[in-house]
């Protein structure tokens, strides 16, 4: 049938076509796995794809929340690694250090308080730094309680959730909610984080993740801390024996005139030497004349006071600082070190037979003496001598002219 004015009739299929209001909702559902959120879906008449269309509007709003909250979540984290590496870098105190991990830590996983212990030696945990904790500092064992569990595994227990956790230990914290990780800066145990009271919950692995993330950096510089600590030690350390050497002696006498003069107090310096030293090293060889400087050393350091100060000042001489200490106080402690040196032989294994050993001393004190290293040094080294000149294994004191 054609109409009036000759033209065809075209067909048409309504909007509300079923398989048309099917095809647009493909099209956005594609659109929604392509990445497009912020489009609504339109909502068509067909109740039969209603409940689709409202279903599929759903999921992007999820979605889109869920991945604002996740850019909010790396952007945050971004920051708090910068800020986390920049402040790492900016110091070499180990305190201060330790602060950074703790409070950077707590910040990024909200955690209502928090404790670092740190590893000392193969079997010792110790609490370095604490946040918001009423508690006293404490030992743990490596191996006991949650954070010696820590230590002991190296693999990180978050609570609740994890399953078959360590029995905590009474002096631990005891909170709901714990996550605990371990510094590992190259395979060994350094420290243990522990994170309290999750603010609004728990902690998830989001959390656990996010604090193995700081650890990494963490660990790295603490563990450079550490070494550049030990480096400096040995700076000022005789390797032979393990105690000071002379450059740590002259620190320290700077810091004992310093206290000298500002309390008015003497102090004594005593130069020791070993008799006859070469001759244990030429008929017994040099692993025998180690071991007489060891040996001395430790009965040395077993008969002086923990105030007094005992370095090694080079080969077979050795110094001491007595804080608050005049002339005859001086006297005394060089003469108990003598008669200690002299009353035992010296016997080891090693040695083929006991070695008599004896020692010569010098003494001078501050300020009869001088007022400068260099003076009291002179004239304890000059009395020194003297003690040599008189038949050895005997002390002299030096008399101010």
């Amino acid at each position: 049938m054609t109409p009036a004015d000759g033209k065809p009739i075209e067909s048409s299929v309504p909007d509300t076509d079923p398989s048309v209001e099917l095809k647009r909702l493909a099209d956005d559902a594609e659109a929604i796995a392509a990445g497009v959120y912020d489009r609504p879906v339109d909502v068509p008449e067909s109740a039969d794809l209603r409940r689709l269309a409202g279903a599929l509007n759903q999921i992007s709003a999820t979605l889109r929340t869920q991945i604002n909250q996740l850019r909010e979540y790396n952007e945050a984290l971004e920051r708090a690694h910068t800020r986390f590496g920049e402040a790492l870098r900016a110091t070499h105190n180990l305190e201060r250090m330790l602060e950074i991990a703790l409070e950077t830590g707590m910040e990024a996983v909200q955690a209502g308080s928090g404790l670092l212990m740190l590893r000392k030696g193969s079997g010792t945990l110790v609490g370095g730094v604490s946040r918001n904790l009423d508690i006293r500092p404490f030992k743990l064992q490596v191996g006991q309680g949650i954070a010696g569990h820590v230590a002991s595994t190296g693999k990180p227990i978050v609570l609740p959730g994890s399953a078959d956790p360590p029995v905590r230990h009474e002096k631990e914290p005891n909170f709901p909610s714990q996550l605990s990780v371990p510094l590992i800066p190259h395979d060994r145990v350094l420290a243990v984080l522990n994170f309290y009271d999750k603010q609004g919950g728990v902690f998830s692995e989001t959390d656990l993740r996010t604090i193995l993330s700081l650890t990494d950096q963490a660990g790295v510089a603490i563990e450079n801390v550490l070494l550049h600590q030990e480096a400096e030690r040995m700076a000022i350390m005789d390797g032979k024996t393990g105690i000071w050497n002379h450059r740590w002696f002259q620190i320290q006498f700077a810091r004992e005139v310093d206290r000298a003069q500002r309390f008015g107090r003497p102090f004594s310096m005593i130069i020791l030497d070993i008799d006859d030293f070469r001759l244990f090293n030429n008929t017994y060889g040099h692993q025998i004349g180690d071991y007489v400087l060891i040996e001395l050393a430790q009965r040395i350091r077993s008969t002086i006071r923990d105030v007094d100060m005992f370095a090694r000042y080079g080969g077979e001489e050795f110094e001491l600082l007595l804080s608050e200490t005049d002339a005859a106080g001086g006297l005394n402690a060089a003469e108990k070190i003598r008669q200690v040196i002299a009353a035992t032989p010296f016997e080891s294994e090693m040695t083929p037979e006991p070695l008599n050993v004896t020692i010569s001393a010098g003494v001078a004190s501050y300020p009869s003496a001088g007022t400068d290293f260099a003076s009291i040094f002179k004239a304890a080294d000059l009395a020194l001598l003297k003690a040599k000149g008189q038949g050895k294994n005997r002390v002299v004191g030096h008399r101010p002219e």
